[in-house]
């Protein structure tokens, strides 16, 4: 019997495993998946994730394969009406740093197997808890028995596992949707964020490494047509640059929702990241969620049994991630066109003060002072 089973191979599931692999509990993680997939929305590691990612022990391999992305830009009708600079936030990481999940999924996977070699299950798809009892839960996954003393959920917004268990996951889909693409970076924007403020709706732009650049464009309806030449239109468009549609390794549509549960735990089960609370991708908080998550979770295992407080703490910094998402939202949405230079105008005014600028960074980089957290054991 392990002391835990994880369902979901994301970066979530990994750095639960290795967790507690490095507390010297057993564990076995099961995937649905035979191989990795090639393409990810998730890129963006704020500084809280990072501290994650140094005691998973891929730390400085993450910030070798990553992009330091150290402020952004606000740009409407040609021209920059207000810029930031993560320098403000201070720390360890006064940046957010872009690494597509697969990479880091693969640091993560390669961690594990020095850990606990074998523990990884690929193929092996969850169907159903078979019972549970006051020391351990029964499960069926991939036509096997299996027993655990805790079986935790990282298996993202559709989870089987909270699904199998009839858990809550109340909320409701937004109207905001949006197309993205990954390019070869022709902007010139170096490692700067920029945000084009367009009347039609926002675009944002993300380098990543190895001289690449996302573009996510709000759109008010799924397209029949997504290809790379209309999106690269689109942002033509609306920020001025020409990209080549040939160039573009992968379009993406995605629309956005706000859903939770009502307790993380049910018995020996817990949910973690996705499978317990799902956010807007728009400002990237879902991952660094996810790694506090875990982090909450394999230091309560390892003190005894996940309690309240994971409820308390990180239910609650999920609401508050809501929360910015929503705002980031509404500030891309599409407006009269006499009311953009009003907007513009607001908006400078707000960067020309020192004060707000270091809450606004610390707000994107989820680095708020007096944010709670879980001490690590």
């Amino acid at each position: 019997m392990d002391d835990v089973a994880i369902i979901g191979a994301g970066p979530v599931g990994l750095a639960l495993a290795i967790l507690l692999a490095q507390n010297g509990r057993s564990v076995r993680v099961f995937e649905q998946r035979s191989v990795p997939a090639a393409h990810s929305r998730a890129f963006g590691l704020h500084p809280p994730a990072q501290q994650v990612l140094d005691q998973l022990g891929v730390g400085e391999a993450a910030q070798r394969h990553g992009v330091q992305i150290r402020g952004g830009l606000g740009i409407s009708r040609g021209r920059s009406i207000a810029a930031m600079d993560f320098a403000t936030i201070g720390g360890q990481y006064p940046y957010v740093l872009s690494l597509p999940q697969q990479s880091t999924e693969q640091l993560l996977r390669e961690r594990l197997q020095q850990l606990a070699p074998g523990s990884l299950v690929p193929g092996c798809a969850f169907e159903k808890v078979l019972g549970q009892s006051e020391q351990s839960v029964e499960f069926l996954s991939g036509g096997t028995a299996y027993r655990a003393r805790w079986l935790a959920g990282a298996d993202g917004v559709r989870s089987a596992v909270r699904t199998d268990l009839g858990m809550d996951f109340a909320g409701a889909n937004h109207r905001d949707r949006y197309l993205m693409g990954d390019f070869p970076d022709t902007t010139g924007l170096a490692h700067a964020a920029a945000l084009f403020l367009h009347q039609q709706g926002i675009v944002e732009s993300f380098p990543l490494p190895g001289a690449w650049r996302r573009w996510v464009v709000r759109v008010e309806q799924k397209l029949d047509n997504d290809s790379p030449g209309i999106l690269t239109e689109m942002i033509m468009d609306r920020t001025g640059y020409l990209l080549d549609p040939g160039a573009c390794t992968m379009t993406s549509y995605f629309g956005t929702a706000t859903r939770m549960v009502s307790s993380m735990v049910h018995g020996r089960v817990v949910l973690l990241g996705d499978a317990a609370h799902q956010i807007s991708p728009i400002g990237g908080q879902g991952l660094s969620l996810g790694l506090a998550d875990a982090q909450a979770i394999a230091d309560l295992i390892a003190a005894g049994a996940p309690a309240g407080s994971l409820d308390d703490l990180r239910l609650a910094a999920a609401r508050s991630a809501a929360r910015r998402a929503q705002v980031n939202m509404l500030l891309g949405r599409a407006l009269p066109s006499w009311s953009v230079p009003l907007r513009d105008t607001a908006i400078s005014a707000l960067a020309a003060s020192g004060w707000l600028k270091q809450k606004v960074a610390r707000s994107f980089t989820m680095t708020s002072p007096g944010q709670r957290t879980i001490p690590v054991a």
